[in-house]
């Protein structure tokens, strides 16, 4: 139904008046001053509300929308009309227009600043557009309020790319020239605005997202290249410039063959790679590059269209398998027990072997620490920094240690590893070798250590490539090297090219001073580890363990240790809790010189010992021990003691 202008100015007197409200009011516009009663508006205010506005704020709305209201205007002209816009809340920011009708909007306070929201004005298209959230046409009386009714206005609400109302386009003028195509020209401004928008969002975030990626690309540790189709080069990261010590300017607009000598890299053929080890030669200078490289198809829609190739340093990735795989020395010299004089002077010999960069020979029982005597070596270096890479040379199967030496080519034998493998040599590259049990290896085997000790290179099996090492060499036997060498199973020349800084370990039976100091370390790091609180440790339990002759060496006595932490329950250890074949040679100062004692006489000693220090108070006595008082009686009872 059509209603005319006189038609709603009698509902707005009626329902202004006397709070009728007609039912042939369009419902855009009776739900809304029903809004506008509800906020109590007053009808008959003479001018808008003027506030202070920051148009920085709004800047890069006033900068999108301004085109489009000059275009608006340029339309309009002359036309009694104005282009207006409005922040988010209605408030007014910019006004486009002839000068009579900016003058008659300043007199009503329809200037920048004023707030045109419903809940202020009343019924009006720039508020109620806000608070429906779309596009309204209001004439003449549709107005809330009578100052306004002389306009016919027609606004749209503009939006952000996620959809928030970041402002409102209006346009103002006399309401006998109203026509709905005025809400259409706005409408499509609106969405010319939103348009361009979203455009410089999306701007932006390439921006910025090209920015992430140059900061991510340019702080990884591998170089990142990537070429077009044709293999152009189209970006590369700073640390594939750093890597081949290549100027930015030498990239711009060149192919991959111009940079790299390598067919195999250059060529498209084939599209993959994966970790392929290749030495690159890089023009001009034909410097040669040892790297990984993986090369991987970029497609868009199914059809390539470049490749990414990813560029490791072999030298930095063995660095970081190594420190993965706990291939480095964390023995040092402070973690080294022992005060015997024989001790501290393999120290210092060690300490003097540190120094240089010589050969080391270690030499040794077995259990007398010669691989921690190694580590020690090898941390107080100058290659403290590099990988120390131990290998037992009697451990591994004589046919497969070669190819653990030196590691081996792709289909070099049966069961190779596709790629190759490197070998222990060049993952000690710049650190340390320890060769334990050197004595075990093979006469060939030897042959071939030898001429990598001498020549500084490696060859790996199957392979014809010489690959350069630098390695320093520390070797252990618990075998006499001399004798081998005069029995025909060790070279004389490999014995002289790794004896150069001989370190004889003494068994511990020949400082078994140090017992009760490597017992007490023993122990604490055991109850650490195991959160528990550290034992007392009487002092027949030391002289017992003093009196054995440790064929096994440190090692031995370590693992005796943890055993007897493992058994005992108390919160004191004493000779009763060592293993049987400690006590046997055992001599107590109550027996005379060279009879031994047997486990059940060492515990009834124990016995008479505890009550005597306890002056034969039995619950004291049992505490001594860490035994319960039935267990103290039945012991006393089955060994007849009184007290």
């Amino acid at each position: 139904m059509i209603v005319t202008r006189e038609q709603v100015k009698s509902m707005w007197e009626k329902f202004v008046f006397h709070n009728e409200l007609d039912p042939d009011l369009p419902p855009m516009i009776r739900d809304s001053w029903l809004r506008s009663k509800k906020a109590m508006v007053d009808p008959f205010r003479p001018y808008g509300w003027i506030k202070e506005i920051d148009n920085e704020k709004y800047r890069s709305l006033i900068d999108w929308s301004l085109p489009l209201m000059e275009g608006l205007y340029s339309i309009v002209k002359g036309s009694g009309f104005l282009v207006i816009l409005c922040n988010e809340n209605g408030q007014l920011l910019l006004s486009i227009g002839d000068c009579e009708p900016l003058a008659r909007a300043e007199e009503i306070g329809f200037i920048a600043g004023a707030d045109w929201s419903e809940q202020v004005m009343g019924t009006n298209a720039i508020g109620t557009s806000i608070v429906i959230d779309r596009p309204i046409q209001v004439f003449a009386e549709e107005h809330y309020t009578k100052i306004c009714q002389s306009w016919t206005c027609s606004a749209a609400p503009i939006h952000d790319p996620d959809g928030r109302i970041i402002g409102v386009l209006n346009m103002s003028g006399p309401y006998e020239k109203v026509h709905s195509h005025t809400l259409g020209m706005v409408v499509s401004a609106v969405k010319a605005i939103e348009y361009q928008l979203k455009l410089h969002e999306n701007a932006e975030k390439n921006v910025m997202m090209q920015r992430f990626l140059e900061a991510t690309t340019n702080n990884m540790k591998e170089g990142i290249l990537i070429i077009d189709r044709d293999g152009k080069i189209v970006k590369a990261n700073n640390q594939l410039k750093k890597l081949f010590h290549i100027p930015q300017l030498q990239l711009e607009e060149k192919k991959l063959d111009d940079l790299f000598n390598d067919p195999s890299i250059c060529s498209n053929h084939p599209l993959h790679l994966q970790n392929q080890e290749l030495h690159l030669s890089v023009k001009p200078s034909n410097a040669v590059h040892h790297v990984l490289v993986d090369k991987i198809p970029i497609y868009e829609k199914k059809e390539r269209i470049g490749s990414m190739i990813i560029v490791k340093e072999i030298e930095k990735v063995r660095q970081f398998v190594n420190h993965l795989s706990g291939n480095q020395a964390k023995i040092t010299f402070a973690d080294m027990i022992g005060q015997h004089p024989c001790f501290i002077e393999k120290m210092n010999e060690a300490r003097l072997a540190a120094a240089t960069d010589s050969n080391v020979l270690i030499l040794g029982e077995s259990g007398t620490g010669k691989e921690m005597v190694a580590q020690a070596i090898h941390n107080e270096s100058k290659r403290r920094n590099k990988p120390f890479i131990a290998i037992n040379c009697g451990g591994i199967p004589r046919d497969l240690l070669g190819s653990e030496l030196f590691g081996y080519v792709d289909g070099a034998f049966t069961g190779a590893k596709k790629g190759g493998s490197a070998g222990k040599f060049e993952l000690a590259n710049g650190g340390t070798l320890f060769l334990d049990e050197i004595g075990e290896m093979s006469l060939e085997m030897q042959v071939l250590l030898l001429r990598v000790i001498q020549e500084k290179e490696v060859m790996r099996i199957g392979g014809h490539k010489v690959i350069p090492v630098d390695v320093r060499i520390i070797a252990a036997t618990n075998k006499d090297l001399r004798r081998e060498v005069q029995k025909g199973s060790f070279r004389e020349d490999l014995f002289f090219r790794l004896n150069v800084m001989p370190i004889v370990l003494p068994p511990l039976r020949e400082r078994k001073e140090d017992i009760p100091l490597l017992v007490r370390h023993f122990i604490e790091r055991l109850a650490h580890k195991r959160d528990k609180p550290f034992p007392e440790i009487r002092s027949d339990f030391l002289e017992a363990l003093m009196q054995y002759d440790w064929p096994g060496n440190i090692r031995e006595l370590q693992n005796m240790i943890e055993r007897v932490l493992n058994q005992c329950t108390k919160p004191v250890l004493t000779a009763a809790d060592l293993p049987e074949e400690i006590f046997r040679p055992l001599r107590l100062p109550q027996v005379r010189e060279n009879v031994d004692i047997s486990r059940n006489e060492i515990k009834k000693q124990s016995i008479i010992e505890a009550l005597k220090q306890c002056n034969g108070n039995i619950s004291k006595a049992a505490r001594y021990l860490g035994i319960s008082r039935s267990t103290f009686y039945r012991q006393m009872d089955k060994w007849n003691i009184r007290y």
